[in-house]
């Protein structure tokens, strides 16, 4: 793989998408945020089809709610008031699960919620722990799988998770949204124990879908897919149907560094410089 901002399967790259996918990544994934306020205009993405995952969900959401720049002002905002990873006073010890959530509620508002309730199909992914683990034990067990696979393999799709036992759950967030719990859904995307603290979903208790794929695809999966990662892989899967885009180098922000600001700004700016590169590589910078 190059050091390039991207990584194009196929035959030159066809502007007309059907669905986009926003990968996990915490914090890192304000890299969506930049690519897209430079890259989404001359792609003019009319899709049918949404998915997110894990800090994913949020960029998703954020992107079709339209209030990308708000998340990226009030996130950088929460991160200059907030001075520490570590919080005594806090049952898990740490301002995570507060900052995050105070975020999501503020930047999507109603006028927010009802424009992502009235668009295109929307799904945010979550995983499920097996009842034989405890969720703490099982965001470790399954953390630590992911991150061996990654190693191993270099790709956002994973396996070993999954035969290890650990479930997936595809939630219509358009509906949830309809119903007034989008936020709740956005802010259980994002759990990582200890870190958050475990919520239940559909009867259970739920953990990030990214120990799961960093990158689902909507269900059902058909058409053409933009896929916007938040870091790089080694090996993506080459098929004509999917356009892989991926930063130039590592981002600056940490995924759960939520105290030191000017790493969302970092990474925003990179996103905006990699579809700046991007869009000239192709011709599509109109």
């Amino acid at each position: 793989m190059t050091d390039r901002a991207f990584a194009v399967i196929g035959n030159g790259v066809d502007t007309q998408f059907d669905q986009v996918t926003f990968s996990g990544g915490g914090i890192r994934c304000f890299w969506h945020g930049g690519f897209l306020s430079k890259a989404g205009n001359a792609l003019d993405l009319q899709v049918e089809r949404v998915s997110g995952v894990s800090g994913g969900a949020l960029s998703a959401a954020a992107w079709l709610g339209e209030r990308e720049n708000d998340l990226r002002m009030l996130m950088t905002e929460a991160f200059r008031i907030n001075d520490a990873n570590y919080d005594a006073a806090r049952s898990n010890f740490t301002p995570h699960e507060k900052i995050y959530r105070a975020v999501v509620e503020t930047t999507l508002d109603d006028d927010a919620i009802d424009k992502i309730a009235d668009g295109p199909e929307y799904q945010v992914h979550l995983s499920r722990p097996p009842s034989y683990l405890g969720p703490k034990l099982a965001a470790l067990v399954f953390g630590a799988l992911y991150k061996i696979e990654e190693a191993l393999r270099g790709t956002p799709h994973l396996v070993l998770p999954r035969r290890a036992g650990l479930g997936g759950l595809c939630i219509d967030a358009r509906q949830a949204a309809r119903e007034g719990r989008l936020v709740d859904l956005i802010c259980a995307a994002a759990t990582i124990p200890p870190v958050f603290d475990t919520p239940q979903w559909a009867g259970g208790p739920v953990l990030d879908g990214g120990m799961l794929d960093k990158a689902p695809l909507p269900q059902p999966d058909e058409g053409r897919t933009l896929i916007l990662l938040s870091s790089r892989y080694r090996n993506l899967p080459r098929s004509g149907q999917r356009i892989y885009v991926q930063p130039s180098r590592e981002v600056a922000a940490d995924k759960i560094d939520f105290a030191v600001a000017d790493k969302v700004g970092r990474t925003w700016r990179q996103g905006e410089s990699d579809a700046r590169s991007w869009l000239a590589e192709h011709g599509l910078n109109r």
